[in-house]
């Protein structure tokens, strides 16, 4: 057991127990810092059990409303759970998955999809900008938007930037030597709306390439299928926010849609992969069973290191990638 004020294991024993309303937990002390510690599982000042926490965020994701997601843990785990509570939750947990997986590197396979897709925030329209692996279905990025215009575009390609330009710019460096046409560079594909040819030219030209205007259904631009593989996943996202009938303002609309995301990445095989996207992306994490409760406590040594001022390769058995702090 790690102390988080002195950074160190050798003197740290079990001393008592700590009782809350539903919880108990084991209290450590650590000899060298003569400080008191609970356990760092991302659950620390929680007044319910973590398995409560985890299945009411994933039943919220998955589609069930507020009321129904009250209704069920009272009828079968006996915790009587307030609307302000599951809300909280949802933004407690969106934030820290999102530090945590900002931090890992998806391996492209396929085409770039990127798309936006209608939400309500205070009965006003506004747009949800995602951009998916064809291949892996890995959501690589997402932006909340009240306005179409440039500037949030480009804010979306930024962070695709931060992300995967390396990959592109290695791909680009393989294939230069070839003529032009015969590049294979990593390709972006998106509608006809202008905004995306000039955040695509700011951020991407030259190292990858992009195919505009594609409709959403057409094969000849080389789709295996019929509609575009962002539509699919901008379908499931219209039928989970005619449940919440919208949102009451930004911030607990960008936190809902991105746990979502997280969701979908990291806990849920889709229909025709063997396993998640993000497995497929080449993120291998040993999340166990419930993938979603180990997703949390997997981000807790990010989050911890997150204080050293250089990059790390942090290597463990349930992990093989580089971090970059």
């Amino acid at each position: 057991m790690l102390c988080p004020n002195c950074k160190t294991d050798k003197n740290v024993i079990k001393r008592g127990t700590r009782k809350n309303k539903y919880v108990k937990k084991q209290i450590y002390w650590c000899k060298s810092c003569e400080k008191y510690f609970v356990e760092h599982d991302g659950f620390e000042h929680m007044s319910y059990p973590k398995e409560i926490i985890v299945k009411v965020l994933h039943l919220f994701v998955e589609g069930l409303s507020l009321s129904k997601i009250r209704n069920y843990i009272y009828q079968h785990e006996g915790y009587y759970l307030y609307d302000g509570t599951i809300l909280y939750w949802v933004k407690k947990y969106a934030k820290l998955l999102k530090k945590f997986e900002r931090k890992l590197k998806p391996k492209i396979k396929g085409r770039i999809h990127s798309d936006e897709v209608v939400v309500k925030v205070r009965k006003k329209k506004c747009y949800d900008i995602n951009s998916i692996d064809s291949k892996t279905k890995y959501n690589l990025e997402r932006t909340l938007t009240e306005k179409r215009d440039k500037k949030s575009f480009r804010k979306h390609f930024n962070k695709l930037r931060e992300k995967i330009y390396d990959q592109a710019l290695e791909r680009y460096h393989n294939e230069k030597v070839k003529p032009v046409k015969a590049r294979k560079l990593l390709t972006f594909v998106t509608d006809e709306l202008e905004q995306y040819l000039d955040a695509f030219n700011k951020y991407f030209y030259r190292v990858a390439k992009l195919v505009h205007g594609v409709p959403i259904a057409c094969k000849k631009y080389g789709l295996k299928y019929n509609n575009n593989s962002i539509e699919r996943h901008n379908e499931d996202i219209k039928q989970r926010c005619k449940v919440t009938r919208g949102f009451d303002n930004n911030d607990s609309g960008d936190a809902f849609l991105e746990l979502r995301r997280i969701v979908y990445n990291f806990v849920r095989p889709h229909m025709g992969l063997e396993h998640t996207p993000a497995e497929e992306a080449e993120i291998h994490l040993e999340l166990g069973r419930n993938k979603f409760l180990g997703l949390i406590k997997f981000f807790l040594p990010f989050e911890e290191r997150a204080f050293f001022p250089f990059s790390i390769e942090y290597e463990q058995p349930f992990l093989s990638v580089r971090c970059e702090f």
